[in-house]
């Protein structure tokens, strides 16, 4: 169960209600007036807080919640037509006309607001404004008592939703417009209900004498031109508040042709006390704020937690969670893609490993392969070498006009289908005219062509002064 401290004041006294809440019930624990005397202090707050002090002091009340009903004289009150506009524009329209008529003013000061009427023509808005002062200052206060507050109401919109919330109280139709009259010391606010919602509000203070006669008067006068200059609604019943007894205002109303019809804020569905209360028709307000705390509905007013035009949407947040979340994806790429290249490396040097395995068995049959290519050719060529030596034995200079240094026999050339083998000497000469004999002797026979000999001189001199290099071909 939750324990909540349901206050409103006035200049001479503090009314209170101290009720626990709890499936949409109210166990009303304790009620009360306390007196303020204000003329030891500057203002009402230090009197209204003293008086709590001594209150929590005498009834033992506890540290909780504290709901708040403020009135007429803590609120700056102004009744405004706007322009045709969606709700959500209201606030920023509505904020920008009352600063522009109040003076003093500043867009801090909580502005809260109840549509009135709504047509094609524009809306038609009550706004309530309290200064971020006094809305500090009475934070504090009561913050310092041991009562935070947890909402920051008016006393007629209270009212108002007692009735709004509570429509199976009223006598014939719901929907039939409808006064509801409370009255708080001098202080007293006319409600104007019209198909089930707030048509029209206002509060007064009445003189000290005759209050009755003027409060009867300022009725007849609102059902006659209506309120705040308004259309007057056909208004034949009239709600008030208290023990159901007939007062002379009840009797005066009757006699005018009105239904009358008395609640007693104490005795309403869900609301329960341990015993009776004196005045209850001065609690209409405080029970109202707890019934609404109670079915957890968000209040016509509250000045804690004015409506505001929606603030553009943040992208901050989802910017920095989209931001991380990239981040997030991208060392997770990075440590992927590292993970593969590492894999891919280990795969990389296995190759190699094969690749060089391999190459090293073929440098070693490279040399078998090749000898059995050479071995292969000298096959195929079908020349004997032995005939080939006999032949050049035969035409080659005596050893006093030539001597063969080197001589090298390989097969025929894989371009030339005429050679079947070649045969490179080298060595040295006793003149030129020597090779050039060698080279016609070769050509004659039909079997040998040989190459133009190059020379170059022998540095060793002697008989053989000349060095040559020349090829000689075995034809087929």
């Amino acid at each position: 169960m939750a324990r909540f401290l349901a206050i409103d004041w006035d200049e001479t006294e503090c009314r209170y209600v101290v009720a626990t809440l709890q499936n949409e019930k109210i166990a009303v624990r304790n009620a009360g007036i306390i007196p303020i005397d204000d003329d030891e202090f500057d203002s009402t707050l230090p009197a209204l807080a003293t008086a709590l002090y001594s209150l929590n002091k005498e009834e033992k009340i506890g540290s909780c919640p504290l709901l708040i009903s403020l009135g007429r004289n803590d609120i700056e009150w102004h009744q405004q037509k706007l322009p045709p506009c969606k709700e959500t524009e209201i606030p920023l329209l509505l904020k920008n006309q009352v600063l522009r008529e109040i003076s003093g003013s500043t867009e801090a000061d909580p502005l809260d607001y109840l549509v009135l009427e709504s047509s094609s023509e524009g809306h038609r808005v009550l706004a309530l404004m309290i200064s971020q002062t006094s809305r500090k200052s009475l934070t504090r206060t009561f913050r310092s008592l041991g009562y935070p507050p947890a909402r920051m109401g008016f006393r007629a919109g209270n009212v108002a939703e007692l009735i709004l919330h509570n429509p199976a109280l009223l006598d014939g139709e719901a929907a039939m417009p409808r006064l509801v009259v409370n009255i708080v010391g001098n202080d007293v606010d006319l409600i104007i209900f019209a198909a089930q919602r707030i048509a029209a509000i206002r509060s007064f203070r009445l003189p000290a004498e005759h209050q009755q006669k003027n409060l009867a008067d300022e009725i007849e006068r609102t059902m006659t031109i209506g309120l705040e200059g308004d259309d007057p609604v056909p208004i034949q019943h009239v709600v008030m508040f208290g023990d159901e007894t007939e007062t002379e205002l009840s009797k005066y109303l009757s006699q005018s042709g009105l239904a009358v019809q008395c609640l007693n804020p104490f005795a309403l569905p869900n609301v329960s006390t341990e015993k009776s209360i004196n005045d209850p028709e001065k609690f209409a307000p405080l029970i109202g704020s707890l019934l609404i705390q109670s079915q957890k509905i968000k209040p016509v007013i509250d000045f804690l937690n004015p409506k505001e035009a929606p603030k553009p949407p943040d992208y901050t947040r989802p910017a920095l969670l989209a931001l991380a979340l990239l981040v997030v994806v991208c060392i997770g790429l990075y440590f992927w893609n590292h993970s593969v290249l590492r894999n891919m490396e280990k795969e990389l040097e296995t190759i190699k490993e094969k690749h060089q395995k391999v190459a090293n068995e073929i440098n070693q049959l490279t040399p078998s392969w090749k000898v059995l290519e050479q071995t292969w050719y000298w096959e195929t060529q079908n020349v004997v070498w032995l005939d080939v030596l006999r032949d050049l034995s035969e035409v080659l200079p005596s050893d006093t006009d030539l001597v063969v240094e080197k001589m090298t026999l390989t097969t025929g050339l894989p371009n030339n289908a005429q050679v079947a083998g070649s045969i490179a000497i080298a060595g040295i000469v006793r003149d030129l005219s020597v090779l050039i004999k060698l080279q016609g002797d070769l050509h004659s026979s039909r079997r040998y062509w040989m190459q133009a000999p190059t020379s170059s001189p022998n540095p060793a001199g002697g008989g053989y002064p000349v060095r040559f290099s020349a090829t000689i071909y075995r034809l087929r």
